[in-house]
């Protein structure tokens, strides 16, 4: 049996320690990012809506009343994660931001969209200023708060140190980052060289950066894919 270390957040890293959990694996959650949402403004009804997260489809349309406003999402798990909350209009990107851009510009110019991102506030691509630079009407508005967190609890810490864990997956570069930094804090970075590093994307992998016992990332940026490194 694998022991899988889940770092997304707690929102997040429970349906997917489900999943894992259905496929024979023990799981351990250890989030190192906590999300709050922000009120924001809801954008006027002729804007079309961009998610490009979980959490800015969970937070960002959670108060919109029509469900037939235009939802661009990255990737299928987004996607559908609007399509829970109603929403029939919904167009499914591929996995990445920058890879969505394509359809917003062409979308954009033909159908003359103006376009509105929902948001955290740390953005890591920034699909609103491409937008821009092409002469599309498009704008931000921040619908939820994302921190760092750079502890572990007791228990999460025990399995470190006893080499417990075998895989650690990342889904952003930002909580590879903040795993890193934590367990530096700790003053123990050799926990890293017992543990296989799994991201979802390159992008992702670029920012493991310790003595990991190996990285690697899924080939396409989705969840099945990244499952499928945990069976190498």
């Amino acid at each position: 049996m694998t022991t899988v270390l889940i770092t997304r957040p707690m929102e997040e890293a429970t349906p997917t320690a489900e999943k894992l959990e259905a496929l024979g694996h023990r799981v351990i959650i250890a989030p190192m990012i906590q999300i709050d949402p922000v009120s924001f403004e809801i954008p006027d009804e002729d804007r079309s809506l961009i998610v490009t997260s979980k959490n800015g489809a969970r937070l960002g349309l959670a108060n919109i009343g029509n469900k037939d406003r235009p939802i661009f999402a990255v990737g299928e798990e987004t996607a559908n994660q609007a399509r829970k909350l109603g929403f029939t209009n919904v167009t499914a990107g591929p996995g990445t931001a920058r890879q969505l851009v394509p359809i917003l510009l062409d979308e954009g110019l033909s159908e003359k969209r103006k376009y509105t991102h929902l948001a955290g506030n740390v953005i890591s691509y920034n699909i609103t200023d491409v937008l821009r630079g092409e002469g599309i009407d498009a704008d931000t508005r921040v619908t939820y708060q994302s921190r760092p967190l750079r502890s572990f609890s007791a228990g999460v810490q025990e399995s470190l140190e006893e080499g417990e864990i075998d895989v650690a997956l990342f889904y952003s570069p930002r909580t590879a980052t903040t795993f890193e930094e934590a367990a530096a804090e700790y003053g123990r970075s050799d926990w890293l060289s017992k543990i296989d590093a799994v991201a979802l994307s390159t992008r992702v992998a670029q920012n493991l950066i310790g003595p990991w016992r190996s990285v690697r990332y899924a080939i396409i940026p989705t969840e099945k894919a990244l499952f499928s490194q945990i069976e190498d």
